[in-house]
């Protein structure tokens, strides 16, 4: 997995595992993704979990094996935030391995020097059957540690593994959301010189994302809004010394960081239309759609069909999936299906910016 490679973070819902699922045989070899388990749903009228942590769990091995049969993947239950543990007093990272394992899947650990005790003995114990090594996921708060490289070693050391059975990811979340371009780039390539063992990762990974928040600041129809952390992905590598490996990219594809804790019950989401381009989201902003239904999609995949940058349906399934809903012989779908759709054009896309930009660049 070298720089021309592509590690898209995705929280493990119907619209991404689905957007995975359709790519193209040649994207699915070009990416690897870092695929983290999403809370459990809360039921907010009886103010509790809507499943126990083993429903939550149940199928995952499975699915995983249906939506991405055994090529490599990073795990991450950082978000289930300490749930657990499994009935049978397990820890859900050993379950979901045990069932990864069982079904054939190239399933790989995520730690990070913040994970707890039992977390880290857990990703011991799949490290140590599987032998697949481990990915260690960076953010910006460790550079703030008094010992980074330190901690680094003492995580490895603790886990039995040493740097070239892991792959690092530096994660700078949404802070590329908040920055402007030269300015953060330079940021990075600090963060980048203070990396211990930097040539010895198995593979070595800068991510972050600009997608907003929210998009209830969008004027419909449409409005572009910048991919910084590409613009910083590109300014970081022509910054690096010759000497210094350059690293793989990684996003959040058309999604920010963090989910929102809202009760779906008291708000009529709008219809939104997100497409991904060589610079830009372009991103449409439509009505309510409980109030208005999904008939709106025609208007607003005719709108985007007509652009120059849009890519035709050939390009990927979302793109056959945009067309068809313009011209009026496929569905205008559910909020789901335009999460897919959105997804799956985003992660061909940067598939093939990445492999543009590095011909130029190796041509240069």
């Amino acid at each position: 997995m070298d720089h021309r490679h592509y590690v898209p973070i995705l929280k493990w819902k119907l619209g991404e595992y689905q957007a995975l699922m359709r790519l193209s045989p040649a994207a699915k070899d070009a990416l690897t993704p870092l695929i983290e388990i999403p809370p459990i749903s809360y039921d907010h009228e009886t103010q509790q979990n809507a499943k126990s942590i083993d429903e939550h769990l149940l199928s995952f091995g499975k699915r995983l094996k249906d939506k991405w049969q055994s090529r490599p993947c990073f795990i991450d239950l950082t978000l289930l935030n300490g749930e657990g543990p499994m009935a049978g007093g397990g820890h859900p990272l050993t379950y979901i391995f045990d069932q990864a394992r069982a079904n054939g899947c190239g399933a790989i650990p995520v730690v990070r020097l913040s994970s707890n005790t039992a977390y880290r003995a857990a990703v011991a114990g799949a490290v140590a059957v599987d032998r697949r090594g481990l990915c260690l996921r960076l953010t910006a708060s460790d550079f703030d540690r008094a010992n980074l490289a330190g901690d680094v070693a003492d995580l490895l050391t603790a886990l039995r593994v040493g740097a070239p059975d892991v792959d690092l990811v530096l994660d700078m979340e949404s802070a590329p959301h908040r920055q402007v371009v030269p300015v953060f780039s330079v940021t990075m390539v600090t963060f980048i010189n203070q990396i211990p063992l930097l040539a010895r990762w198995r593979s070595f990974v800068i991510a972050g994302t600009a997608y907003p928040e929210s998009v209830s600041h969008i004027r419909p129809p449409f409005e572009l809004v910048p991919r910084t952390e590409w613009a910083v992905y590109k300014a970081v590598t022509a910054m690096l010394p010759a000497t210094v490996r350059l690293p793989t990219f990684g996003d959040y594809t058309v999604s920010y960081p963090v989910l929102p804790g809202i009760d779906m019950r008291m708000v009529d989401p709008i219809a939104k239309l997100r497409y991904t381009t060589e610079s830009h989201w372009y991103v449409g902003r439509g009505a309510q759609v409980k109030a208005n239904g999904f008939e709106q999609y025609r208007g607003m995949c005719a709108t985007l069909v007509a652009q120059p940058f849009f890519m035709g349906a050939g390009f990927s399934d979302g793109d056959r999936i945009i067309d068809e809903c313009a011209a009026g012989t496929g569905s205008t779908g559910n909020l789901t299906v335009w999460s897919s759709v959105a997804t799956n054009h985003h992660l061909t896309q940067v598939v093939g910016d990445l492999a543009n930009f590095h011909a130029i660049s190796a041509a240069a």
